[in-house]
C-alpha cells in the first residue's frame, strides 16, 4: 500500500509539474501578446506623428508655393 501511495504521489507531482509549466507557458505567451500590443501602439503612435509631420510639410510647401505666385502676380503688374 506505501508503494500505491508513493506511485500516486510520483504520478501526482508529475502531473503538479506539467501544471505548472502550462501556467508558464500561457504567462509567457501573454506576456509576449502584451509586448506585442504595446509595440503596435508605438508603431501607430509612430505612423501617426509621422503622418502628422508630413501634412504639415505639405501645408507650408502649399503656402510658400502660392506666396511665390503672388509676389510674381504683383511684379507683373
Amino acid at each position: 500500500m506505501d508503494v500505491r501511495r508513493e506511485v500516486a504521489a510520483a504520478g501526482g507531482s508529475k502531473r503538479m509539474q506539467k501544471e505548472k509549466e502550462n501556467t508558464v507557458k500561457k504567462q509567457m505567451v501573454s506576456r509576449r501578446m502584451n509586448a506585442a500590443d504595446d509595440q503596435e501602439g508605438d508603431v501607430n503612435e509612430m505612423a501617426d506623428a509621422f503622418i502628422k509631420k508630413f501634412r504639415n510639410q505639405l501645408k507650408i510647401q502649399r503656402e510658400e508655393s502660392f506666396k511665390r505666385f503672388q509676389d510674381m502676380i504683383a511684379r507683373g503688374v
